[in-house]
């Protein structure tokens, strides 16, 4: 018996050329008895072409068991933050260019999608979530979660923001920097990476902090646990910037605190029984390359 019954489908936004991809998924789905619900946000300003069920993401999740992804890890991030407050699990078919998460290549999606809802024999990988709120004047004025990280950074000024943090209500340090990532071990190959920060194993009960371009060369990475509470209290005259994800910003001032923990919910990530994160790093990061 099949384990899910309704599923949908999210693809990239803005990308009618995956159409036939979509299509043939949606029809296998299908013929195996499955409804299949399709985000037509891929669709762009197109009209849809076909009888399938087309509709925007927050009109099905109440129904479906099952989410696909197909594009890249933007896609997926997009669709995470919507999707994991209805404990809903993902599978992710990589369209894009490094594909951490979604992971099952383009040409294998027919194949090892249907071996997935066919079979338990599976892995079912979990990544926590962080959640941010802004505190101004006592009053909640924003929230938001995020599957890789939070990054605050700095305005349309050029100059560096100062910031004040507490862990657990405990002082650590002031620094000048050009900001400040917050990220989880999912998104610590991302630009906490590239920000020379650590990576950490999606299976680590860590969250890192790690400066970007600090003034002060000896504020460094630090690694947490993620039953922490991260307190980020802006000391800057000027304002600054959060994002969450890369995708979503908002506004703050002086002396607004910022509010970061580890989310209640857990994204569940379906790989197939051979996946290997290990793998996954060696491939994507070049790790298998012999020097010359």
């Amino acid at each position: 018996m099949l384990k899910f019954r309704k599923v949908a489908i999210i693809a990239r936004p803005d990308s009618i050329h995956l159409t036939n991809s979509i299509h043939e998924l949606a029809d296998m789905l299908q013929t195996m008895g499955i409804t299949t619900f399709i985000d037509n946000n891929f669709l762009g300003s197109n009209q849809p072409t076909s009888s399938y069920k087309y509709c925007k993401v927050d009109d099905f999740l109440s129904n479906i068991e099952l989410a696909i992804i197909i594009g890249g890890d933007g896609t997926l991030l997009a669709a995470a933050r919507k999707i994991v407050s209805h404990n809903i699990p993902i599978i992710g078919i990589n369209h894009g260019n490094l594909g951490f998460m979604t992971d099952i290549p383009a040409n294998d999606m027919l194949e090892t999608v249907k071996e997935l809802i066919e079979n338990d024999d599976h892995e079912i990988d979990e990544r926590n979530l962080i959640s941010a709120k802004i505190i101004r004047n006592e009053n909640i004025i924003y929230t938001s979660l995020a599957l890789n990280d939070f990054v605050i950074s700095r305005g349309l000024l050029s100059s560096m923001i100062e910031i004040s943090i507490s862990i657990d209500d405990e002082f650590v340090c002031t620094q000048k920097s050009d900001g400040l990532i917050i990220t989880t071990p999912t998104g610590s190959t991302a630009y906490a990476l590239a920000s020379g920060g650590p990576i950490l194993h999606p299976a680590s009960k860590a969250i890192a902090i790690v400066p970007i371009c600090p003034q002060s060369m000896s504020n460094r990475p630090i690694v947490v646990s993620d039953n922490s509470e991260i307190q980020i209290m802006m000391l800057s005259k000027t304002e600054a910037v959060v994002h969450s994800d890369g995708q979503e910003s908002f506004t703050i001032l002086p002396n607004d605190l910022i509010v970061i923990h580890k989310s209640t919910l857990p994204l569940r990530l379906l790989h197939a029984k051979n996946y290997s994160y290990y793998r996954t790093l060696r491939n994507k990061l070049h790790w298998a390359k012999r020097l010359s």
